[in-house]
């Protein structure tokens, strides 16, 4: 178990210097939006992600369907299916749609002012296949494959990108992963949003789950600790994250207090489905609020 623990650490510290080629401007900034409100609420960690392969396991059909409210008047749309393949493994597809909704064109008008004239369309797709397997009766490796497109007006960008990862159940109650998400070649000279973690999570009760994760988001020059927990009464789940940057940036500066690092979402369980709420404050630029709709087969 040591040894297997210890390699998890060292694949995330080697990782993020191996495959660090400096910091600068991302796209694709879609890929790290959570997929589902329950997502959402635990700070959009990967450990917990329902689009995480590793976890896809459960021996169900699980399906997912979220329609979020994001800012101003953008709207995020996500479906998942998580599909068992026998005892020891699964396969996973999701889509992603993120619409931007019409933005105004402005042109110069030749006097130091600007006039508008039309509108225009912008928005993100995702595509992802993953695929996980028990290697061994604690060991699980998962992978995932995706495909992104952004349309603009009428230019558009087109990209590839991979998730890894392996996670290691210490008991019953205990696990730890490390990963490596959306990591990808350069899309017209800008980097892909990759996220190198480190994660951890364990159950205290039945229906209470706590969870912790750092991650080094080396393109974007961010790191940070995420932290959230999980409880359970009857059929109500009550969730909060708390994401603790661990550098600061002064573009973040404006919008950057306690407050605006939560996250906090409530779930209503029943027999066959679950509904799932996510709040997730954006200090000026307002809250988003997630829905999520999981069916279970």
């Amino acid at each position: 178990m040591k040894k297997t623990l210890s390699a998890l650490t060292v694949l995330f510290f080697f990782s993020c210097g191996v495959f660090a080629d400096g910091s600068g401007t991302t796209m694709f900034q879609v890929l790290n939006i959570p997929i589902t409100a329950r997502d959402g609420s635990l700070a959009g960690m990967n450990v917990i992600s329902s689009q995480n392969p590793v976890l896809m396991i459960t021996g169900s059909y699980d399906f997912y369907f979220t329609q979020a409210f994001y800012l101003v008047d953008t709207k995020y749309n996500s479906v998942c299916a998580r599909l068992p393949l026998g005892k020891s493994s699964a396969f996973g597809i999701s889509v992603v749609y993120f619409d931007y909704g019409n933005i105004t064109k402005t042109y110069s008008d030749g006097s130091g002012g600007y006039t508008e004239n039309g509108s225009f369309g912008a928005s993100d797709k995702v595509v992802a296949l993953s695929y996980g397997l028990f290697m061994t009766e604690r060991l699980i490796g998962g992978i995932s494959a995706k495909y992104v497109k952004q349309d603009i007006d009428d230019v558009s960008y087109t990209g590839y990108a991979s998730d890894i990862s392996i996670l290691y159940l210490i008991s019953k109650k205990v696990a730890v992963e490390s990963g490596i998400a959306n990591y990808g070649s350069k899309v017209d000279g800008y980097s892909m949003p990759s996220n190198f973690y480190l994660g951890m999570f364990g159950k205290v009760t039945k229906k209470t789950e706590i969870i912790a994760q750092i991650s080094s988001y080396y393109n974007d020059d961010l790191y940070n600790l995420k932290m959230a927990a999980e409880t359970g009464f009857e059929k109500l789940m009550l969730r909060i994250g708390y994401n603790f940057p661990l550098k600061k940036q002064s573009f973040f500066d404006a919008n950057d207090s306690i407050i605006n690092n939560f996250t906090l979402g409530i779930g209503l369980n029943f027999d066959f489905f679950k509904l799932d709420y996510a709040w997730l404050p954006e200090g000026d630029l307002g809250n988003i609020h997630m829905f999520t709709l999981r069916i279970k087969i």
